[in-house]
């Protein structure tokens, strides 16, 4: 295991109460985990892996949570205003967006003061997760999931499926072994 991210994951598992909830055993930091407010309402699994210039937001009454052995890799952004939740064994690529909110539009205000739209997001287990994804307000992504690169997620993504596209539509299942299988016809 690499030294210097070895000993940040340490120092934010020891400072925990200062910048999120919870750091587990083993978490590594590579690089600066940014944050845009301490004492959030975050917690980080055992065995992860946080990359360069990770984004952190949690809102006052909003919760974080990360399952073990997940990775959010250089340039991510988590902004929770109710809820996210990823599970274990996640792998999200670089550049990958997860929010919880949106704001709302309309055509004589624009977004100023409009509000926003909010729902909790929910990251099932073994999932990946492509470069450059944007996962909104409301979003399930189930178990065995695979997120195309540059994707758009909102609404629910079912098991075992290869999405893509924006907004992300099911292309492929996949089978027990990892294998691309065709979709079924309804």
């Amino acid at each position: 295991m690499p030294l210097i991210p070895k000993l940040r994951g340490a120092f934010y598992a020891a400072t925990a109460p200062l910048f999120v909830r919870r750091v587990g055993k083993g978490t590594m930091f590579f690089g600066n985990f940014r944050k845009a407010n301490f004492g959030m309402n975050a917690s980080i699994g055992a065995g992860c892996m946080i990359g360069y210039g990770v984004f952190m937001q949690v809102g006052r009454k909003a919760q974080v949570m990360i399952g073990d052995h997940s990775s959010l890799n250089t340039g991510c952004h988590v902004v929770a205003s109710t809820k996210i939740t990823i599970g274990s064994n996640v792998a999200i690529g670089e550049y990958v967006t997860i929010r919880d909110q949106d704001h709302l539009f309309t055509p004589k205000n624009g977004v100023r003061g409009e509000g926003f739209f909010c729902a909790p997001v929910v990251i099932e287990d073994n999932v990946w997760i492509g470069r450059g994804v944007h996962i909104g307000p409301g979003s399930v992504i189930r178990s065995g999931t695979i997120v195309a690169a540059n994707s758009v997620v909102n609404g629910t993504v079912g098991p075992n499926e290869l999405v893509a596209g924006a907004p992300a539509k099911a292309k492929r299942r996949i089978g027990p072994d990892g294998e691309r299988l065709p979709m079924l016809k309804d």
